[in-house]
């Protein structure tokens, strides 16, 4: 019980971070996580790149990307490379902005800079779902209509949101596809500013990952694809989405599929605008709501039938 009493006593005096507590911005983990991230973002936009001289956002895509990966030369393995790369990518940053949130770096950031670090943050999840949408099969498909649906919410402006997102038809993916492979990652390149330069010219960390990567992609296969005229029990989409999917069933979209996702974001920004006598209650907010997530994904995986043996 004395040890037990010592680790909370020990986490409760570090977490939150003390507003008035001096916090550097430079920390043991942090180079070396954004430099994994951006190196993986790298990896992820020159085999995004290689792959789009063969995939074609109308028609039948599916087929499109059955060519692609058993037809095309190396075709495989530059998607798996795409795919692994984007992962870390997401993993990576996840990580890097855990970091910063548990030290407490952004109470020494200008308000500008944290907001640029969690803009980017929020959109890697887009980023990777409109990829997870290009794959042109039955769940790229159900992500698609979900992510429409969803925008449409919004109020006020949710249609208009969900018209700039995707557009039904024959063009389903065009838009998806422009979002993935343009809008996004220059979002993303203009939000880091001047880190670019800086991260890329760390080849000591970034190298040995591509390495890493390659190697994987050549001996990891990608969960088969599924033709949009299938008939399976259950349609899932990306894994982090997997909790936002379980509540979906349970609670009204726009606060289980907008609000729920959003909340924890919002609050991240208002930590470096926040006065200090309010800044650790926001910073216990937020940890409670990412622990929540946490905590509904591992549900779901539980939970929902057909992933990792769920009951449903």
């Amino acid at each position: 019980m004395r040890i037990l009493h010592g680790t909370i006593t020990r986490f409760l005096n570090h977490f939150p971070p003390d507003p008035y507590r001096t916090v550097g911005t430079d920390s043991r983990w942090g180079r070396p996580l954004a430099s994994f991230a951006w190196w993986s973002f790298i990896i992820a936009l020159v085999s995004g790149v290689v792959l789009s001289f063969n995939y074609h956002p109308v028609g039948d895509v599916f087929v499109v990307v059955s060519k692609l990966t058993h037809v095309y030369p190396f075709g495989a393995l530059f998607r798996n490379l795409h795919y692994l790369s984007g992962q870390f990518f997401l993993l990576f940053t996840l990580a890097h902005t855990l970091e910063h949130f548990l030290k407490g770096t952004y109470l020494r950031m200008a308000l500008g800079k944290w907001t640029r670090f969690v803009l980017t943050f929020l959109l890697t999840f887009p980023l990777m779902f409109t990829g997870f949408i290009l794959k042109g099969d039955k769940q790229g498909i159900f992500a698609g209509e979900v992510m429409v649906n969803l925008a449409r919410e919004i109020p006020a402006i949710g249609s208009m949101i969900a018209d700039i997102l995707l557009k039904p038809g024959d063009s389903f993916f065009l838009r998806p596809y422009l979002h993935h492979t343009v809008i996004l990652p220059f979002l993303i390149v203009f939000l880091l500013g001047g880190h670019q330069k800086r991260l890329l010219a760390e080849k000591k960390l970034g190298l040995p990952l591509m390495g890493v990567m390659i190697a994987a992609a050549a001996v990891c296969q990608l969960p088969p694809d599924i033709p949009p005229r299938a008939n399976v029990p259950y349609v899932y989409g990306p894994w982090f989405f997997h909790g936002i999917q379980l509540l979906l069933r349970h609670g009204p979209p726009l606060w289980t599929g907008i609000v729920w996702p959003m909340a924890p974001i919002l609050l991240m920004v208002g930590l470096s605008v926040a006065p200090a006598s309010c800044s650790r209650w926001i910073w216990t907010l937020c940890a409670i709501f990412w622990l929540l997530h946490v905590g509904v994904l591992i549900l779901a995986w539980i939970l929902l039938p057909g992933i990792f043996g769920g009951v449903g």
